[in-house]
């Protein structure tokens, strides 16, 4: 047999245990508040995945490519209205800053320091500091070595953009973007 102090009843407020009334009316109020969470949180979570404020291109300006060459490699960036992104100058201590880099595993280094165009600064409500961010159109210089191993097989670089996007209100997860560039390999002649 049980004693009476093994079953504590929950107390309320004002230091008196719930009434049954009470407790089917608290649990009731959380098996509400639950779906609709579940469904807040999925509409924020889903709406931001499936915004891409953020849309890239890359180019260079030879046709052809000779193994051991330095090229330079335009990225540019067209941010939607409302919208921004961080420069790849931006401090630590804030929001994530732009990094334009190459992938690994490709016959293509950086040959020098990435520059871009130059940011507004302005006090960011999302992260309360000054902050370098760009609106509208950023473009990137990336300079480039083609490695004297390159050969004629390879048929595209791939640039990586990583990058923060943000509006007043609310910023999306930092993120990276593979940019792919059409490229020709001019063959190595033997002799």
């Amino acid at each position: 047999m049980k004693s009476h102090d093994s079953y504590r009843k929950p107390y309320g407020s004002y230091g008196k245990p719930y009434g049954r009334r009470e407790m089917i009316s608290k649990t009731i109020s959380l098996a509400a508040l639950f779906p609709a969470l579940a469904v807040s949180t999925a509409l924020v979570t889903g709406s931001a995945q499936a915004q891409d404020p953020v849309h890239w291109s890359a180019e260079i300006e030879e046709e052809s490519l000779a193994p051991g060459a330095k090229i330079t490699v335009s990225v540019k960036a067209t941010i939607d209205a409302g919208w921004y992104i961080y420069s790849i100058t931006q401090g630590e201590g804030g929001p994530v800053p732009s990094k334009i880099s190459l992938s690994a595993d490709q016959p293509f280094t950086l040959a020098g320091k990435v520059e871009g165009t130059k940011p507004k600064v302005k006090f960011d409500q999302n992260f309360q500091m000054q902050v370098e961010m760009h609106e509208g159109k950023v473009s990137y210089t990336v300079p480039v070595q083609v490695s004297v191993e390159a050969g004629s097989d390879v048929s595209e670089m791939e640039v990586r953009a990583r990058y923060q996007a943000c509006t007043n209100r609310v910023c999306l997860p930092a993120q990276t973007e593979k940019i792919s560039v059409p490229v020709k390999i001019i063959p190595k002649k033997k002799g």
